[in-house]
């Protein structure tokens, strides 16, 4: 099994108890290959702030620190996904969420797959005139 990143809307879908492709595949990755998992700041962020209920907060919070996160230089990282989001808008490409940017910045620095549910999403937007690799 490769890295991935799981974006906001999988791990959403995996609190609701949904099962679809995406989900399934977060909960064999939480399963069989939890070191393999990487989180960003911005998705601990979005999840955490989506919840209810205080022991839902808890619980989540304790198991996506558990998890790995990229060791970054997080201006640089910014800057290039600001330029990205630059270079995308040159090319016609309007990304709605800056936040979606930097997710995808971080994924291909780290040349890490992206699994998210957002139906044409920026996500999907971006993967076509960049190296981001997304599922």
């Amino acid at each position: 099994m490769e890295n991935a990143i799981f974006d906001t809307s999988v791990w959403i879908s995996y609190s609701k108890g949904v099962e679809n492709p995406q989900t399934l595949m977060l909960e064999n990755y939480l399963k069989n290959f939890p070191n393999q998992i990487y989180i960003t700041p911005t998705i601990l962020q979005e999840f955490l702030m989506g919840l209810r209920y205080e022991s839902d907060f808890v619980k989540y919070k304790f198991q996506l620190q558990s998890l790995n996160a990229f060791k970054s230089d997080w201006e640089k990282t910014s800057i290039d996904a600001a330029k990205l989001y630059f270079d995308l808008r040159k090319k016609g490409v309007t990304i709605r969420k800056s936040n979606d940017c930097l997710i995808a910045q971080i994924a291909i620095e780290n040349n890490t797959l992206l699994v998210h549910l957002d139906s044409d999403s920026d996500f999907d937007l971006i993967s076509k005139d960049s190296p981001l690799r997304t599922l």
